[in-house]
């Protein structure tokens, strides 16, 4: 609300209030557009306001409504039909420009009746300022304005019809001493007669003169009426009698052999017709198998089809004689109409639905409310993401739940549009609607509120808008505040502005106008001032929120950083956030990620994780990548261990063995198991490991610091106190002992999920290896052949040591994944 001179509100902007706690999905419930997430509502002149409202829910999809409430008879706003020329078709942008080059200034707008694509004429009646503009290829209703703007839905059965005097060919008796020398004329068969016998004589120049029973024919000045058909329509099939001014075309636009007949006033003013009016115009000329006739500005054309019932009276007429054209409402309820636009459909009336439908499309309505307010609605459709459209019953009922009861659909589809200015901030309406065909399309006409004359320099009105009308907890909104003067112009803020939030919330708002959201939840009023102009603001804040990251999966390489933002939802509506309000992890083994979501790839390559994103108990996991998932050797793309092999290499855990072979079925030594193991420690420098003394492994030697890391380790001991033999083949109990130690020096709990498996061989396997193979056994990581037996003695293959060493880092990283999840909760 705004406080003009101190006491008078005269603008706000609106968010509504949940209204009861059960809506968890939406503020409130309406008819046919179901579920309303958010209404904003701004005074944009005296009694007149727009809204744009977002509402669906999963049945409907998504829906976006924007709507003009205007008291017009309290606003001083006149209604106005743009019809333009009549075969014109004109943008929303177009008309706007168009009206406010007259000097009329343009509050509302929308698109107007449904056209006839192939010529741009409408279906319904058209009158603008008490003149008709065209009668409509199909008039039924309209919505009719009066003087004082009071609006009514009106049925159309307009009379039109022609008076005036026609030359009538008549017979008459000749005495025998004036008949004609028929040496000097001519006997032919009567065109105008049935019977062939019949005959008439015309003279050498072709003027009918007499007829074969010595009978002159001469024309006879008849009175002649007949009803106009159609008035600024196209001939049709109907060969009805048309009739045009300059509001039509610059020609009739007729490619037909036709009857036009030129009538011509004394100025343009006396060419417009009027309901209950009529029209004194001169007949100029008749014109004969002619078409596409001009039309001066003071003219008017009577048209129709050669073959029509009416052609030869018309043709009849005479030129120098005057006609009169006249206009009669047989229910009387457009006698006293200044302004009506047509219908394409009348959805809601006399508390009845007349016309419904299902189709879901994008709307554009006409409603009436019971204290004669109109409301100008759009809908916009055919877009899944953005909004949906509904049906004709479903955008009925909307407008019924808004108070209408009286509704209209007007031209829907691709040419629903609205222009709104709001006040403070446009100089003129602007286009407030996404067109579903992306940009506007041009109509055959539209309806406005306007008014004519500039306000004052002086600011009357304050308003204030915010960049977003929903918040969570902790978010920001931008406050930005406008004046206008007393014709809601935007005039310059010559006064600084002071917000306050009027609760005792923990919510602030900045000199700036910067808003950030409390913890309360629910409605946050804003009080804005600026000098002795007040208005307050409505923002809700809402944490029942769903959410979606630009990053669904990130593949990523070592040591660089990803930034993952995030956006929320309340309902389908966009909701204030930022990234700091979320909990952020990630699996320790990929890397960090900061508080904000910033991701900081880890060095090691070939790895794999999740990042984590939770609010109030809602949970993403994004999968990640660094580096390459895989690596293939030339003779492991078919090997039954290519996967564990191709993703324990792009770790850099296991490497070939040269010309990019990995030797899958080879066995592998004692120092290179160990060597495997010390490589899944990412960041484990060996070389600080002091010497364990065994003779075999010489400091020249590759596996010098593997060998000493795991001895201090405890993992490996020698066959003796001076002997490791490194370069012995491992057995597979020895790889059992091995990752044993292994896990027991990295404090790795294993799980027991194969406790009951028994081998034929069992009774092989050395005392001193038997515990390690038993708990190795059992956490899954190694397992026996198909035949039964464990071969405790027989030697380990490369594939093999990379499947165990693959299974130990995914039961360690699961593990670490739990750990993190936990952290989240």
């Amino acid at each position: 609300m705004v406080i003009k001179n101190k006491r008078k509100f005269t603008a706000y902007i609106l968010v509504m209030a949940m209204l009861a706690a059960t809506f968890l999905t939406g503020f409130t419930y309406q008819e046919g557009i179901e579920n309303v997430y958010y209404e904003t509502e701004s005074i944009i002149y005296e009694n007149t306001t727009y809204h744009e409202q977002l509402g669906g829910n999963d049945a409907k999809g998504i829906q976006r409504a924007y709507f003009v409430k205007a008291d017009i008879m309290n606003s001083g706003l006149k209604p106005y039909v743009f019809e333009g020329e009549v075969r014109g078709t004109y943008t929303m942008s177009t008309m706007v420009n168009t009206l406010e080059s007259q000097g009329y200034h343009i509050v509302a707008g929308i698109n107007g009746d449904v056209y006839d694509t192939a010529t741009g004429t409408p279906k319904g009646l058209v009158i603008h300022d008490g003149k008709i503009k065209t009668s409509g290829y199909a008039p039924e209703y309209v919505i009719a304005f009066d003087k004082y703007g009071i609006a009514s839905l009106q049925k159309v059965e307009l009379e039109y019809s022609l008076k005036g005097m026609i030359n009538v060919p008549t017979p008459i008796p000749v005495p025998e001493e004036e008949l004609l020398n028929t040496t000097e004329s001519t006997i032919i068969s009567d065109p105008s007669s049935e019977n062939l016998n019949d005959k008439i004589i015309i003279d050498s120049e072709g003027q009918l003169n007499q007829n074969e029973n010595n009978e002159q024919i001469i024309n006879v000045p008849t009175e002649f009426s007949h009803g106009i058909g159609f008035f600024n329509i196209p001939l049709g099939g109907a060969k009805a009698l048309h009739l045009y001014n300059r509001n039509y075309a610059a020609t009739t636009r007729t490619n037909e052999n036709c009857v036009e007949v030129i009538l011509e006033t004394r100025s343009s003013e006396e060419t417009e017709l009027s309901v209950g009016g009529t029209i004194i115009a001169s007949v100029v000329e008749v014109r004969n198998g002619s078409s596409n006739t001009p039309i001066k500005e003071n003219q008017l054309i009577l048209s129709t089809a050669a073959d029509s019932s009416c052609a030869v009276q018309i043709s009849q007429l005479i030129p120098g004689s005057t006609v009169e054209i006249t206009v009669n409402d047989r229910n009387g309820g457009l006698t006293d109409c200044k302004e009506a636009i047509g219908v394409y459909y009348v959805l809601y009336d006399n508390g009845q639905f007349i016309s419904t439908g299902t189709n879901k499309n994008p709307r554009t309505i006409i409603g009436i409310k019971q204290d004669g307010t109109i409301m100008l609605y759009v809908l916009d459709g055919r877009q899944p993401n953005f909004s949906t459209g509904l049906g004709l019953t479903d955008a009925a009922k909307h407008l019924i739940d808004l108070g209408c009861t009286t509704v209209v659909n007007m031209d829907g589809g691709g040419s629903s549009v609205i222009a709104v200015r709001e006040g403070g901030i446009d100089s003129k309406a602007n286009i407030k609607n996404s067109p579903s065909s992306g940009s506007e399309r041009k109509t055959t006409n539209g309806f406005f509120l306007v008014y004519e004359g500039k306000g004052g320099n002086g600011a009357e009105n304050l308003h204030t808008y915010a960049s977003q009308p929903l918040a969570m907890p902790g978010a920001d909104i931008q406050l930005t505040t406008y004046a206008s003067n007393e014709q809601y112009e935007p005039v310059p803020l010559r006064r600084s502005v002071e917000y306050s939030v009027s609760s005792n919330s923990d919510s602030r708002v900045n000199e700036s106008g910067l808003f950030t959201a409390g913890s309360d939840i629910g409605d946050e009023v804003i009080e804005v001032r600026s000098g002795n102009l007040r208005t307050t603001l409505k923002v809700s804040i809402q944490d029942d929120i769903t959410f979606t990251t630009n990053v669904q999966n990130l593949v990523i390489d070592p040591g660089k950083t990803s930034d993952i933002n995030v956006t929320a939802k309340f309902g389908y509506a966009p909701i204030a956030s930022k990234d700091s309000l979320f909990t952020w992890g990630c699996d320790e083994n990929i890397g960090t990620i900061d508080n904000n979501g910033l991701f900081r790839a880890g060095n090691e390559t070939g790895i794999s994780g999740n990042i984590y994103v939770e609010y109030n108990g809602k949970k993403k996991t994004i999968p990640v990548q660094i580096g390459a998932s895989m690596i293939d050797f030339d003779d492991t793309k078919t090997h039954w261990a290519r996967e564990y092999i191709g993703k324990l290499a792009a770790r850099g855990v296991v490497n070939g063995m040269g010309d990019n072979l990995y030797q899958p079925d080879s066995p592998l030594t004692r120092a290179q198991f160990l060597t495997m193991l010390a490589k899944t420690i990412y960041g484990l420098d060996v070389s600080q490991s002091a010497s364990a003394g065994f003779k075999d492994v010489p400091e020249t030697e590759w596996f010098y610091n593997y060998v000493n890391w795991g001895f201090e380790n405890g993992i490996v001991k020698g066959i003796d106190n001076e002997t490791f033999a490194p370069n012995d083949k491992i057995t597979r109990e020895q790889m059992a002992i091995m990752l044993d130690n292994f896990t027991e020096s990295i404090e790795l709990i294993l799980p027991e999920v194969n406790n009951a498996i028994t081998f034929t061989d069992s009774d092989l396997i050395s005392s001193w290896a038997a515990e390690s193979v038993e708990k190795i056994i059992s956490s899954g990581i190694m397992g026996g052949y198909p035949e039964g037996d464990f071969k405790p003695q027989g030697n380990a293959t490369r594939a093999e040591a990379a499947t165990v060493i693959y299974k130990l880092l995914n039961i360690r990283d699961n593990i670490a994944k739990t750990k993190q999840m936990e952290t989240l909760i």
